[in-house]
């Protein structure tokens, strides 16, 4: 490649759409830009990291025996649901078992899935699934390939998503970033993150108290929540708050009925996930009307024709005031299972600070980081497979996505100093900037010379002939940070010899040309084992 060419100028200054160091930096090397709606694009330099990083990470998971997939772009299938329709296929019996499968997937991003850093519409996504007859394999095979990509991404300087990776269960893997995209829920006990959209609610204890008969109850001019609290002197968390909306999806549409304890809030991320829903959007007064319910007075109790989606907090047994379906009426001490039973019971209430983390019960706090993929822990799927004895047992999956995009603004904000990026040897886009000082035409034929015999030895070159000064060069080389940065000037060259310098170092070295391939070679590693 030749900077004089390459597609993507470096610039002095960032734009204002750049909000962050790292994306600043990643517009001024000209590795980033985006479109007139704003969608992030990579040039050249930026699609290199992403090359780099892909192959690393493709390493990592076909150590371990994974077979490739290629997924069409297409599909709004989430990962699982396409491992599972595949195995359902061609999987019978244990014997074809334990399968390992990983695909390189690029496809619109899910509106339930946390925003990432470089945030593109359809993320190249690392997925892994191991399909296995039971929990124990499964859990194996997860966690070898944690280890695996843990290890790929230390290679790749990212050692902050290495340990995130670590975490057990179902979870998004969140990082610390400068860049603070994602609003989390964090546990300073255990360390449980989760973003604040998805955050899980601990279950709450089944209810001991007396369960009186349900009864109907005058309440004129109660059609919010905090009116009907108010009026009947009860705490809102003695109530249940009933939400509509419909889920649009392709051209087909249905209504949805949540219903969450009335000091909550819904969480649309959660309530999408649990019901695969497409769009929701706010539900019409006709629509809700037409099942059954009245709009401020809606009940769960004698709705028909709409899908019924509980919360835990209004399932564990708990008397509660719900609507009546009647203007100016609700039901006093509603119990769910006696009076009322949901199509769907799901953790789909928002949870919020200080409330306890399902783990270990400490109060939670807010933090912020960004998400970079997800884990999924060892579940049983429907799909019946034979095992030894010729008895049916369930299917077990588990599965790791990994965004890359999202890798590459951690590794600026891990890697970059006061004059650029300074990018790990293993994910730089190029390994080698070549400088020529000088406009003589035999300076210009040596470099490209130097430059030839440098790929034939197995590293990628930048060279940069362009006629400019040498500060404008130097420092357009730092910006862009490849790990090295050779020189070839007239008084170098006549003296058969190169200028060498390290990325991170500040004193460049002076060794004979013809020793250039070597030296870099015996430097290179040696720093290999030293890491």
């Amino acid at each position: 490649m030749q900077l004089a060419t390459l597609f993507g100028r470096t610039l002095r200054q960032a734009p204002a759409e750049a909000d962050t160091l790292a994306t600043q930096l990643l517009w001024r090397a000209g590795m980033l830009r985006t479109l007139n709606d704003g969608e992030p694009v990579l040039l050249p330099l930026g699609s290199a990291i992403l090359r780099r990083l892909a192959a690393i990470l493709g390493t990592a998971v076909q150590n371990d025996g994974a077979q490739e997939i290629v997924v069409p772009t297409t599909t709004t299938a989430s990962w699982s649901d396409t491992v599972t329709a595949l195995a359902r296929r061609d999987i019978d019996s244990y014997r074809q078992l334990p399968q390992l499968l990983w695909s390189w997937r690029r496809r619109k991003r899910l509106a339930t899935r946390p925003r990432g850093l470089v945030d593109m519409p359809t993320p190249t996504t690392l997925s892994w699934a191991v399909l296995a007859l039971d929990e124990e394999q499964a859990q194996q095979h997860l966690t070898v390939t944690r280890n695996r990509l843990s290890i790929a991404l230390h290679q790749c300087g990212l050692d902050h998503v290495a340990a995130a990776l670590q975490a057990p269960g179902t979870v998004t893997i969140i990082v610390d970033s400068l860049a603070k995209p994602v609003a989390t829920l964090d546990c300073p006990a255990c360390g449980f993150r989760a973003p604040l959209e998805q955050a899980p609610l601990a279950p709450l204890p089944p209810y001991v108290g007396p369960t009186p008969t349900m009864s109907l109850v005058e309440t004129p001019n109660a059609n919010t929540i905090a009116a009907l609290a108010a009026y009947l002197d009860i705490p809102t968390a003695s109530t249940a708050k009933a939400l509509f909306f419909t889920d649009r999806r392709d051209d087909a549409q249905r209504l949805v009925f949540a219903v969450v304890r009335g000091d909550r809030e819904a969480s649309l991320a959660k309530l999408a996930a649990a019901i695969g829903a497409g769009e929701l959007t706010p539900a019409s007064a006709e629509q809700i009307v037409a099942c059954g319910a009245m709009p401020g007075y809606a009940s769960p109790v004698g709705v028909h024709d709409v899908l019924v989606v509980a919360d835990y907090t209004v399932v564990n047994g708990t008397p509660l005031v719900a609507g009546a379906n009647r203007p100016g009426y609700h039901l006093r001490d509603v119990i769910y299972g006696r009076d009322w039973e949901a199509t769907l019971v799901a953790d789909i209430a928002q949870a919020v600070v200080g409330d306890p983390c399902p783990r270990c019960g400490t109060a939670r706090i807010e933090g912020y980081g960004a998400a970079v993929g997800t884990i999924t822990a060892p579940y049983q799927t429907a799909l019946p497979i034979q095992d030894a004895g010729g008895q049916n047992r369930p299917l077990w999956i588990a599965g790791i996505e990994l965004d890359l995009e999202p890798l590459i603004h951690l590794g600026v904000e891990q890697h970059h100093d006061e004059r650029g990026i300074v990018w790990p040897a293993a994910i730089a886009p190029v390994d080698i900037h070549l400088v020529t000082i000088g406009r003589g035409e035999a300076v210009v034929t040596a470099a490209h010379t130097l430059a030839t015999e440098l790929r034939n030895a197995g590293w990628s070159v930048l060279i940069d002939d362009r006629d400019e000064r040498a500060g404008v060069k130097f420092n357009d080389a730092d910006l862009i940070g490849a790990p090295w940065r050779l020189v070839v000037s007239e008084k170098l060259l006549a003296a058969g010899q190169v200028e060498v310098r390290r990325r991170t170092e500040v004193q460049a070295t002076v060794i004979a040309q013809a020793k250039v391939i070597a030296w870099l070679q015996g430097v290179s590693t040696t720093s290999r084992n030293k890491e």
